[in-house]
């Protein structure tokens, strides 16, 4: 563990002296790389982005658009990377809102009105470490992010993100946390495109497809009484980043069991109608390399031949 520590030390370091358009070349270079010799990746990406573009599977635009994906995951990777070095003033005024009837800004104090709190639901998107930097300038926000073994490599990463003002919640045990912040009327942001089991999951239509996801962050949401708040940061032309907030969706109190769950999948549903509304517009810096979709819905058809 020690040497990938001082692996990612050295990075972090080299990051910080190599030009913008180095490391961005070197960055996708490696990434699809990755993508060319990983095949069972390879076929999943193009069977997600399939389902995005509303394609066939085997349509050159899909492999176009996946190949692009893994490149543009490595322009986000770099930027991790550097992310102790980002002058935050700089990225804000590079910065355009395409937020669609209010600015960001008021749709986070919006959402904050209340008083109890809101839970940002991004997705594996553009750059969600920038997206947490940049509302943190604001308000109260905290992250969740995985606890790394070797305390010195958790103190790199993190200690990046704390610099940035952004508050790390450790995802162990992390519920109690959320909760504790969201009570304080704090934000908290998830990535919550993650796939699950049809037993485990909330059913949503994602795409004009069912697939299942978690409902946790609905219902820790619904439990604090809080709102729901989409937001993503992305890469646009000219080295400008672009950044969106939908308008928050704020819980409704419930009684029964089934009440409950209905609730939670309102909640859910609109985290992924946001979502999908951006994705549509910019598939490419969508970064899911793992089947979204259960195989009923990608179907039989096989994303290259062998």
């Amino acid at each position: 563990m020690s040497s990938v520590y001082w692996l990612a030390r050295t990075g972090v370091a080299i990051a910080g002296k190599t030009p913008r358009s180095v490391r961005y070349s070197l960055a996708s270079t490696l990434s699809s790389a990755s993508y060319l010799a990983w095949q069972s990746k390879r076929i999943v990406t193009q069977q997600n982005m399939a389902k995005v573009l509303g394609l066939p599977v085997r349509d050159p635009r899909v492999k176009r658009a996946a190949f692009e994906s893994w490149s543009k995951y490595g322009r986000t990777a770099s930027d991790l990377i550097y992310f102790p070095h980002f002058n935050m003033d700089d990225v804000e005024a590079h910065l355009v809102d395409m937020s669609q009837g209010a600015s960001w800004q008021e749709y986070v104090r919006q959402a904050l009105e209340p008083g109890k709190g809101a839970m940002i639901a991004s997705a594996h998107f553009g750059s969600w470490d920038l997206a947490g930097a940049m509302l943190a300038r604001y308000f109260p926000m905290f992250g969740i992010a995985e606890t790394f073994k070797d305390p010195r490599m958790d103190d790199l990463i993190q200690g990046a993100r704390r610099k940035n003002k952004l508050g790390i919640i450790p995802m162990e045990n992390s519920a109690r946390r959320i909760l504790q912040e969201l009570h304080n009327n704090s934000l908290v942001a998830l990535a919550v495109d993650r796939p699950m089991d049809r037993e485990k999951g909330v059913e949503v239509t994602f795409f004009g497809n069912t697939t299942y996801v978690p409902g946790g962050p609905a219902a820790l949401t619904l439990k604090a009484g809080a709102a729901v708040l989409p937001g993503f940061l992305w890469y646009g032309p000219d080295h400008h980043f672009c950044i969106r907030a939908f308008p928050p969706m704020f819980s409704q109190p419930v009684r029964a069991p089934e009440e409950r769950a209905q609730e939670i999948k309102r909640l859910t549903q609109y985290m992924y109608d946001c979502m999908e509304e951006v994705v549509r517009e910019w598939p490419t810096q969508w970064f899911m390399f793992r089947a979204f979709w259960p195989a009923d819905a990608v179907g039989t058809e096989v994303a290259e031949q062998k």
